[in-house]
């Protein structure tokens, strides 16, 4: 029993494969949001908004370079399934052992990302700024969180 990251899985030769997985991931994730950021920063919007809009673009949205399991997504569709397995020549069954585990590892770290980001957004944040703007933000903020709620009751 081999255990990533609080995951315990059994010991298999797709272990090298899954860190290489990871590691790949990361690489990609990471200069995708620091282009974006940049992009974003040069054009004066927050470089906060060009890491979202770049891990839109890698993500299922666009490139599905990086996607997770779910109804009726599979390794095949990932195109970082599709490099592994070229470049190791995997069979399909061993790709698919490999994208559950690689997806597991890589939600823990996207929820772990998530608080880093609302932290990072809350050290940019200026209170007096919040403030002279007052009966806007707090109109944006109740809207922000009510229609969400809305939605979830609904669907």
């Amino acid at each position: 029993m081999v255990s990533v990251l609080g995951i315990t899985t059994e010991a298999s030769v797709q272990e090298p494969i899954v860190f290489a997985g990871v590691l790949l991931s990361l690489v990609m994730i990471y200069i995708a949001s620091k282009v974006g950021g940049e992009i974003s920063n040069h054009f004066g919007f927050p470089p906060v908004l060009g890491e979202l809009i770049g891990g839109v673009i890698i993500g299922v949205s666009a490139l599905k370079f990086i996607i997770f399991p779910g109804e009726g997504i599979d390794a095949a569709d990932s195109l970082l399934m599709q490099l592994l397995e070229f470049t190791v020549n995997a069979t399909p069954e061993e790709i698919g052992v490999v994208f559950q585990e690689e997806s597991e590892v890589i939600s823990i770290l996207a929820e772990l990302g998530v608080f880093i980001l609302l932290f990072e957004i809350g050290l940019e944040s200026n209170l007096s700024e919040l403030l002279k703007v007052g009966i806007q933000a707090v109109l944006v903020a109740i809207v922000g969180v009510v229609v969400p709620l809305l939605r979830v009751r609904s669907g």
